[in-house]
């Protein structure tokens, strides 16, 4: 360069600094386009749509990422379409539950009245068995209540109305009406409620529904304990509802085997009235938590 004549030298240099520049800006261009494909498909993989999935990207390169687009645009639809598969299976099954629900009620309801004047009918001594076959149907019945509260609760479609409830009325009520039952059972009943009020913001029907399911969980899987306790405490300020039994505890096996519907119904209406329950099973007995740390505790 320096055997050139300067005006030559200043030329091949402006001409070398523009090509580098040129370099430099259409490498930019290059690399920024590139960076903000892949930006665009990050975006795209961690901001999820209505559905919960990540929504399709426009793909209009056959490169190496706009294959990767592409891809990616078929998990996509891919996962769309077995999320509403999923949705529309789920459907379906909802609505059998709630038809075999509906049209088992009607059979079941005429099986009982005719088993009920067959007992009031009969002298035979074997009348126990008109006993069993009555107990069957209402566990039968029961079932299907369940299964029908369980498939509304979880389609979002069952009723709740939320009023000032004084829970250890709701709690006095539920004992006086299974009471016989647990006596029948042979069972050691200690009821320690106190006289005041309690009020809670809740759904009283579903309160009931709830105590209830556990009730019915004890006469079946704690049966050979042959004790219920239900009692109220205050701990740290909340108010909290204990039912305890002597079962076997529920890691062990009973003789009366479910799908657990019925505890399944206590967490969902306990999660929509936003109180929290806590179980303490031992091989020594079972106790069931039931308090309400978000309302403020309202004593008359």
């Amino acid at each position: 360069m320096s055997d050139l004549p300067p005006h030559q030298n200043v030329a091949l240099i402006t001409f070398m600094v523009v090509v580098f520049t040129l370099f430099l800006v259409i490498s930019f261009l290059f690399f920024y386009r590139i960076r903000r494909r892949l930006v665009r498909l990050e975006v795209a993989m961690t901001v999820k749509g209505e559905d919960g999935i990540p929504n399709s990207v426009i793909s209009g390169s056959n490169d190496e990422i706009g294959r990767l687009e592409q891809s990616f645009n078929t998990m996509s639809s891919q996962l769309k379409m077995m999320r509403e598969n999923e949705k529309q299976e789920g459907e379906l099954r909802k609505q059998l539950i709630a038809n075999l629900s509906h049209d088992l009620r009607t059979p079941l309801t005429v099986i009982r009245q005719h088993v009920h004047t067959l007992h009031s009918a009969s002298s035979d001594p074997s009348h126990d068995s008109f006993n069993v076959i009555n107990r069957k149907l209402d566990d039968i019945g029961k079932l299907m209540d369940n299964l029908l509260s369980y498939t509304l609760l979880s389609a979002g479609k069952y009723p709740m109305e939320l009023k000032d409830t004084d829970i250890l009325d709701e709690l006095r009520d539920a004992a006086a009406e299974w009471y016989p039952v647990f006596e029948a059972e042979g069972f050691d009943i200690q009821i320690e409620l106190p006289e005041e009020s309690v009020i809670w913001c809740i759904d009283p029907f579903w309160f009931r529904m709830i105590i209830e399911n556990l009730f019915q969980n004890v006469i079946r899987h704690a049966k050979s304990g042959r004790y219920i306790g239900i009692d109220y405490r205050e701990l740290d300020g909340d108010a909290v509802v204990a039912i305890h039994d002597h079962g076997p505890g529920m890691t062990q096996s009973s003789d009366a085997k479910g799908a657990g519907i019925g505890l399944s119904i206590v967490a969902l209406m306990l999660k929509e009235m936003k109180l929290q329950w806590k179980i303490d099973s031992r091989n020594t007995g079972t106790t069931v938590y039931i308090s309400a740390p978000s309302l403020k505790l309202n004593k008359t």
